[in-house]
C-alpha cells in the first residue's frame, strides 16, 4: 500500500509523527508499503510507536538524536501520536475521509 491510499485521518498520523521527529515521520510513511490495508497499517504503527515509547532514549540514540532531543517533550509528542492512532483505529473507515487515491 502507498500513503496516497490512506484516508486523511490515517495520513495525519505521519504528520503528527513529524512533530516528534522527521525520522519517525519517514519511518511511518515507509511502513505503509508493508501493509495491505489501512487498518493493518494502523495496528502496525501503533505497536511500533508503543515500542518506541517503552525506551525512547534507545530509539533516539539509534538515530543520533538523543543529545538534541528533550526526552520529556518527545514522550509527550509520542502520547499525542498514540492517541491519534488509537482514535483513528476506533473511527469507522468511512468516517476517516476520502483517500487521495482508491484501491
Amino acid at each position: 500500500m502507498d500513503t496516497s491510499y490512506l484516508t486523511p485521518m490515517a495520513h495525519n498520523c505521519i504528520w503528527i509523527a513529524n512533530d516528534a521527529t522527521d525520522v519517525l515521520k519517514s519511518e511511518l510513511g515507509a511502513e505503509c508499503s508493508h501493509y495491505r490495508s489501512e487498518d493493518a497499517y494502523l495496528q502496525g504503527i501503533l505497536a511500533y510507536v508503543k515500542e518506541i515509547e517503552e525506551d525512547p532514549e534507545d530509539y533516539l540514540d539509534g538515530w543520533n538524536l538523543l543529545d538534541q532531543t528533550n526526552i520529556k517533550i518527545f514522550r509527550q509528542k509520542l502520547q499525542v501520536l498514540l492517541a491519534h492512532i488509537d482514535k483513528t483505529i476506533k473511527t469507522p473507515i468511512a468516517e476517516r475521509g476520502k483517500p487521495e487515491y482508491s484501491l
